[in-house]
Order: structure tokens, then C-alpha cells, then sequence
């Protein structure tokens, strides 16, 4: 097998490629079948730091080269290409290193494992795997059962005074130190901030605006910012935000970027958006690369040494879903995602078959929402009317492919693949949450009471609703897309300063760009004002028809 060639591996020197890796395929889980020994699963990550130094240390062991060879069948996968098996699989952080029967059922698991815990976890599970079959198979089938019942646990009624909560949640956890939620490890929470923008703006709550934007100038002041060439580090070891985890993850730039223009810190806006696009960005393409490895020495030079070095790997490969969510930002922001957005969806979309999650790999869930919302977004901005028919026709692929017909809700993954426990029917909060955002604006600009967006987007919700009590501000997404269910604005103008006026008014407008160029009209459901031809007039007529909502609506009226 010429591992070296088929998985990504520090680029310093190791000898992970000396074991005799297999893609996570049938032919694997046959071969562990047949010849009795377990699999041994490692999750990593291109970005992933202390992957690379498993490769280079645990890896590169004689020892453990040679029992992961003699007594497994070692899968190794990449969690930015296989978000369905890492979701599966993950035992709390990459590397993840799973030990699974040759059914693809957890026997037991951990993250980094230096060489001499290996070693010795390598010997005794595959001894426990020979001599406790009986046990094995009585622990497979209670797992199994519970992960069963998973899809319907996580169904529930959409509780008035859940937005609230999740908001409380939020609050609570606000560091007014430090900004931020929590103690450490730091992450950025962009769906936290985000909530705390759109909510300020819904309840003319300043102490809302003042958490976010302290938050997103503690990150951009702090080590958790690149002051050289801009861009995020993942996450803070430290709750002061001064200690970074070093990877620049595109997944985490979306949100960040959004949050940044509806705070209004233009200069750190365009020091982030530099990074990008000079960075990560393709300039052929205008695709934006997945991620850039963490390289501490290299982070820790200044401007002028930086460019005498070699820069961190970056990881060309182009995600769907990340993609889609930059460029979804980025029209939020003002910025131009055109090309972007029609190379993206000339390579991985294809009518009647949804979005591709990257080059030669099928598409998930998260493809398929966010290039949604993308579609139903680029509409909005005016890029064309053919955005609207790819939105259509994604929504009801989205429907048909990776919906639940009984509880309504998507799954994280088309049906098909059944290896291990893709088979398990797995419904993500985040994932629901987004597609029903983009489900209502789509409703809102079909407008037509017998279309079943607005129905899909309800019933995504319900599926998840069981969730977001114990998670926090975890589910912040959720409550950015249960408050909409009921608040969107409908504003049809060409003009584009007045629809910047909408949308500076109401973060839930939503814009159809028809009607008179000069004018726009401002509604909810059928209730319409009469035309505007102003950015003051149009912040008016919103304030007007917030207090004329549709009855069953959440929250007070702004």
C-alpha cells in the first residue's frame, strides 16, 4: 500500500507512513472481519498539531508500528473530509484514536496517546478483544439501542421563552473581563456574539452590542489574533485570550467575519479579510483553502522575519460548506463573493443532486444547507435570478435526500453508506439550525402560503428541540433561527442603499430585489406599508410593522 501518497502526515520527519494504513472502506471492514482483529480508527486533521506530533513520536515507534500492524487493521481518516465519521467516532479531540470491532462498534478510545500508553492500550485491547467476545457483543447491541433512539430524543416542541433562555445562557457565561464565554480553553463562539448583535438590535439593548464588541476586541487585541498578517488562531489556552492554539481554520473565519462587520470594527474587518484573501484564497478560483497549519516559531517573528521564512502548510483543499459560509458572510459584510460563489457551485453543484462536500467526496448535510443559504443570500444581493432556481432546487434535494419524513429535520448524511456507524441516524442542531434560517428567507421570497418552506424550516426546529436546554450557549445558532421563525421583514427594493438601511434596522430582513428601483416596500406575511424612498423612511416603516407581527410570534416587538 503506498500510504505516503493516500494520507496527509506531519510534514516534519516520522515514520507514520510505515503502517499500513487503509481508507475507511469496505475492503477494511472486511479484512478486520476475516481475520479476527479489531480496527484501530485514527482521526486527524491537516491543521491538527498534536496530530502531527502523534505521527512524529507514537507514529514513528518501532514498537508500535509493529503491533499496530501485526494485531489491527489501522482506518485512518481526516475530519475536514469526513465530518459524518467524526462525529461518530470523535472520543473528545484530534488525533482521535479509536479501538472498533470489526462491526465498526466502539470498544473503547482516546485522543493523543505518547508511545508507551499506546503501547501498552495497543496490547491489552486486542487481548480483551480475543478472550471477551460474549461481553463484546452484549456492550455492541446496549450501544447500538441507544444511539437508536438518539433521532427521537432529540425531537421537541418549540417552548415559548427558548430564545430567552438560550440568550440567559449566553449571558451568563460572558466573561466581562476578559469578553468571551467562559474560562479556558477560550473557543470564539461566533453564534454566542452573533445572537448578541442581532438581539441588541431587536431589543435596542446596548449591554448586548457592548459583550459582543468587547468580546471581538479582546480576540483581535489578544495572542488569539495574528497582529502580522491578520486572521484568527483557533482557540485560547488561556481565558485572557493570550495563549493560542495556532491553526487558522477557514470554518471558524465565516462567523467571525460577520460578527466583525455587524460590530462595526472596520479596521480589523479589512486586516481579516486581507488574510483570506491573500492567503487562503485562490486567485484564479476566488476558493478559499480549508485551513493553515499552527507553526509557534514561525508566529512568534515579525513582519520582517515572516517573509525571510517559510509560511505554515496550507491545506488547498476546497470545502463546500465553508466555502458557502465565507461567501455567505461576506455578502453580509459588503464584500464581493461573486466569483467565489460561482466557481464554488460550478465544481460541486449539480441540479437534482445537491453540493459536493469537496473534490472526489460526497456531500453532507452542512454542504447542502449553508449552499442554501449561500444561494438564497447571492438572490438577495442581486446576482441573478438563476440563484433562486439553484435555491429551489437545493431545498428540495435537501428535502428528499437527507430528510426525515416522520419527524421532520435532517440528517447529518445522505443514506447509502452504512459501514461502522454511519448507520446511525444523527440529526445536528447547528446543521437544522442553519437550514432553517435559510428556509425562512426562502419562504419569505417565495411568499406564497401554500409553499413548504416555511413548514420545513418549523419542523427542522422541532426535530432538535430537546437540545438546546443542555446546551447552553451552545445552542445560539438554534435561538438565531427560532427567533426568525416568526420575525422576518420582507423588503422589496433594486435600491441597495435602502436595502442596506433594511438591514441595518432588522437583522431578519430579507430582501427581494424587484419592484421599483427607487422604492421599497416594507411587509410582514400580507401586511404591507406604502412605498419608501428613503434609508430613514425604511428604518421606519420596520419599526412600524415589527408591532403588527404575525400572531404566535416570540419576544417582544422591536
Amino acid at each position: 500500500m503506498e500510504a505516503a501518497e493516500e494520507f496527509h502526515f506531519s510534514p516534519r520527519p516520522n515514520r507514520a507512513s510505515e503502517i499500513h494504513w487503509h481508507p475507511w472502506s469496505k475492503d477494511a471492514f472486511e479484512e478486520a472481519r476475516t481475520s479476527g482483529r479489531p480496527i484501530l480508527l485514527s482521526i486527524s486533521a491537516v491543521w491538527c498539531h498534536w496530530c502531527h506530533v502523534m505521527d512524529e513520536t507514537t507514529y514513528s515507534h518501532p514498537s508500535v508500528i509493529e503491533l499496530i500492524n501485526s494485531e489491527y487493521v489501522p482506518v485512518r481518516v481526516d475530519n475536514d473530509v469526513r465530518p459524518d465519521i467524526n462525529q461518530r467516532y470523535n472520543m473528545g479531540g484530534w488525533p482521535t484514536t479509536a479501538f472498533l470491532s470489526p462491526s465498526g462498534d466502539i470498544l473503547t478510545g482516546a485522543t493523543y496517546l505518547p508511545p508507551d500508553q499506546m503501547a501498552s492500550a495497543l496490547t491489552r485491547v486486542a487481548s480483551y478483544y480475543r478472550n471477551n467476545q460474549t461481553e463484546i457483543a452484549t456492550r455492541v447491541l446496549e450501544a447500538r439501542k441507544r444511539a437508536a433512539s438518539g433521532v427521537t430524543r432529540s425531537a421537541g416542541e418549540l417552548q415559548p421563552g427558548l430564545v430567552e433562555e438560550i440568550l440567559d445562557a449566553v449571558k451568563n457565561a460572558y466573561d466581562p473581563e476578559y469578553g468571551g464565554f467562559g474560562g479556558a480553553p477560550k473557543f470564539p463562539q461566533t453564534d454566542a456574539i452573533l445572537l448578541l448583535l442581532e438581539q441588541s438590535v431587536l431589543r435596542a439593548d446596548d449591554d448586548l452590542r457592548r459583550m459582543a464588541v468587547h468580546t471581538l476586541e479582546r480576540m483581535t487585541g489578544g495572542g488569539t489574533y495574528d497582529h502580522v498578517e491578520g486572521g484568527f488562531f483557533r482557540y485560547s489556552t488561556t481565558q485572557d485570550w493570550s495563549v493560542p492554539h495556532f491553526e487558522k481554520m477557514l470554518e471558524d473565519h465565516a462567523g467571525l467575519i460577520q460578527a466583525l462587520a455587524l460590530a462595526g470594527m472596520s479596521a480589523e474587518l479589512k486586516k481579516t479579510v486581507g488574510y483570506l484573501d491573500s492567503v487562503l484564497r485562490d486567485p484564479r478560483t476566488g476558493l478559499y483553502a480549508g485551513s493553515q497549519d499552527a507553526d509557534e516559531h514561525y508566529y512568534s517573528m515579525d513582519a520582517e522575519e515572516r517573509k525571510r521564512a517559510a509560511p505554515p502548510y496550507v491545506d488547498r483543499r476546497v470545502y463546500t460548506s465553508w466555502n458557502a459560509a465565507l461567501a455567505v458572510a461576506y455578502l453580509e459584510a459588503g464584500l464581493d463573493a461573486e466569483k467565489t460563489l460561482d466557481s464554488l457551485f460550478k465544481r460541486a453543484y449539480r441540479n437534482g443532486e445537491g453540493m459536493a462536500h469537496a473534490e472526489g467526496v460526497g456531500g453532507q448535510l452542512a454542504d447542502q444547507v449553508w449552499s442554501l443559504w449561500a444561494a438564497v443570500r447571492a438572490y438577495q444581493h442581486g446576482l441573478g435570478s438563476s440563484w433562486m432556481d439553484i435555491a429551489l432546487d437545493l431545498a428540495e434535494h435537501l428535502e428528499e435526500a437527507y430528510g426525515d419524513p416522520e419527524l421532520g429535520g435532517y440528517l447529518d448524511h445522505a443514506g447509502g453508506e452504512e459501514l461502522g456507524r454511519l448507520g446511525e441516524r444523527i440529526k445536528p442542531l447547528a446543521e437544522n439550525s442553519i437550514a432553517a434560517m435559510a428556509m425562512v428567507e426562502l419562504d419569505v421570497l417565495k411568499g406564497d402560503p401554500s409553499a413548504p418552506y416555511g413548514d420545513h424550516a418549523r419542523r427542522a426546529l422541532e426535530s432538535v428541540a430537546a437540545l438546546p436546554r443542555s446546551y447552553g450557549l451552545m445552542a445560539a445558532v438554534f435561538a438565531r433561527a427560532l427567533d426568525r421563525l416568526d420575525r422576518a421583514i420582507k423588503v422589496t427594493t433594486k435600491n441597495s442603499e435602502l436595502a442596506w438601511a433594511a438591514r441595518a434596522a432588522h437583522p431578519y430582513a430579507v430582501i427581494d430585489p424587484g419592484g421599483d428601483g427607487d422604492r421599497a416596500v416594507v411587509c410582514v406575511g400580507t401586511i404591507c406599508l406604502a412605498p419608501v424612498s428613503t434609508p430613514d423612511a425604511v428604518k421606519e416603516a420596520i419599526r412600524e410593522i415589527s408591532q403588527t407581527r404575525a400572531p404566535g410570534a416570540r419576544g417582544s416587538p422591536i
